[in-house]
């Protein structure tokens, strides 16, 4: 099977000499003016899909909705890299910037438009899309529209009324390598899709190692017990990072910046971090950069550096915390490998519910996104169950068991959340924690001598933006109202 000369012309501007068998079909349908869900593994070319049909129709625009601004900031660069007229708007885009932007959508100047699915709900922003000759709607990674748009980005839900209102219907592409099946026609129905086909292809990963380790450790006191996590985590990163990138995914905002202090001190510029707190953008953005341009090889992030990211070279992803969801663990396991060589995922789990606790004790309005998609701890409790029951052998469970009935940790905390303790004696144990992980990890785990960084400032701070010190108060789990316009 092979595709229309138009289409290879675009491809090989992509940098492409052929497109893979799963991206045919797909090519073709889009060409021609249909509809379609595209369900493919990770790291299998969604997006060259639809930015070879895209470009071949470059006297019209394609509008690119993503749910994340990294992944927005990849995308556009990649773009740009290949002379190919591409933009995006963001929250810190400023009004004269965005006004540039859409006078150039509206004189057919600009082949690609890349929002997050607010932006559609701005009146301006309509009010040019009303004027522009549009070919397609692209909604990359939707199966956001069912995961969030019931919670706390109802803007997903609204995405096919802003399609009804421009003058003529674009085609609409909708893609996802996680994609439930009971989920399928929430998603065409929810983006007025017309009669759209569905394009499924394998979504084996044969390049990946999926690897599992237990963390749970017999000391007392909690952060002695992170203490020999982090210990984990460098043999980790000493035994599988060779010359390509490592990708640590944490719980929190907070987990992130400990992770950090303490990696910078073992790894000395090569290690970057990704979160919504860490200010200003300008700086965010450069931390990010820094990583995608392989001038820093270890990335801690939060869930907010994730789907769609293409950095070819990962060879390690390691879970610090157990993800939130399965969907959540595949979509970060797909940053691997991308490059076809083997790499590994290993997925930290404990039985000493430290993880539920911490999360528990940040503020309910500082949880954001992770917040929103929790009920409680116990919801906790039981999505790192639910991962742990399709990833530990069952002799190895049934181990795990019998040590939680024993109960030996005086300093465990009752896995059914926070109820049978005080809110403030967790959040207090919490900052305690988060005030001495630095040195305390650093002198045990790492070998370093004495409670300083680089610039004399206290460990937890001396590797910190001077403007992070500012966002103190205001750690905890990822607001993912920052990481959208």
């Amino acid at each position: 099977m092979d595709i229309k000369r138009h289409l290879k012309s675009t491809l090989k501007q992509l940098g492409f000499d052929k497109p893979r068998k799963a991206q045919i079909i797909p090519m073709k349908t889009l060409d021609a003016g249909q509809d379609a869900i595209v369900i493919a593994a990770t790291s299998s070319g969604k997006q060259v899909i639809y930015e070879t049909v895209g470009l071949a129709h470059s006297d019209r625009l394609t509008i690119v909705i993503e749910p994340l601004l990294a992944l927005i900031y990849n995308q556009v660069q990649t773009l740009k890299a290949h002379n190919i007229s591409a933009e995006y708007i963001d929250k810190d885009t400023t009004k004269e910037d965005t006004e540039k932007i859409l006078k150039k959508a509206r004189k057919g100047r600009l082949n690609f438009l890349y929002v997050t699915p607010e932006r559609l709900q701005n009146s301006t922003f309509l009010s040019v899309m009303k004027q522009t000759d549009i070919f397609m709607v692209v909604v990359d990674e939707c199966h956001c529209v069912t995961e969030w748009g019931q919670t706390f980005r109802d803007a997903y839900l609204h995405i096919g009324e802003f399609i009804d209102k421009l003058e003529h219907k674009p085609v609409i592409c909708a893609c996802s390598a996680t994609i439930p099946a009971d989920s399928l026609d929430t998603i065409r129905n929810s983006l007025h899709m017309d009669k759209p086909a569905v394009l499924r292809s394998d979504l084996r990963r044969d390049n990946l190692i999926l690897l599992k380790k237990d963390v749970t450790c017999q000391k007392k006191l909690l952060e002695e017990r992170l203490e020999f996590r982090i210990k984990k985590l460098c043999k980790l990163i000493d035994k599988y990072h060779k010359d390509g990138s490592v990708l640590i995914f944490a719980q929190t905002t907070t987990y992130v910046d400990a992770l950090y202090n303490i990696l910078e001190e073992k790894y000395p510029d090569d290690v970057t971090r990704y979160h919504s707190r860490v200010k200003p953008e300008r700086h965010k953005k450069e931390l990010l950069f820094d990583f995608l341009h392989g001038e820093r090889k270890i990335m801690i992030s939060t869930s907010a550096f994730s789907m769609g990211i293409d950095v070819s070279d990962i060879e390690l992803v390691v879970h610090f915390n157990a993800p939130i969801s399965m969907t959540d663990y595949i979509q970060q396991i797909g940053r691997a490998g991308r490059d076809g060589r083997k790499a590994h995922c290993v997925l930290f789990y404990d039985q000493n519910g430290d993880d539920a606790a911490l999360a528990c004790a940040e503020p309910q309005q500082e949880k954001g996104c992770e917040g929103q998609r929790r009920n409680g701890a116990e919801n906790i409790h039981q999505r790192d169950e639910q991962i742990a029951e399709q990833l530990i052998p069952r002799d190895e469970k049934q181990a795990q068991e019998g040590q939680r009935r024993s109960g030996k940790h005086t300093d465990q905390i009752p896995q059914q959340g926070c109820q049978h303790m005080g809110h403030e004696a967790v959040r207090a144990r919490a900052l305690k924690l988060y005030l001495r992980i630095g040195k305390s990890a650093c002198d045990k785990a790492i070998g370093h001598r004495g409670g300083q960084g680089h610039s004399g400032l206290p460990y937890d701070k001396a590797h910190r933006h001077p403007n992070a010190q500012q966002n103190e108060k205001a750690k905890g789990g990822e607001p993912h109202s920052l990481l959208f316009a």
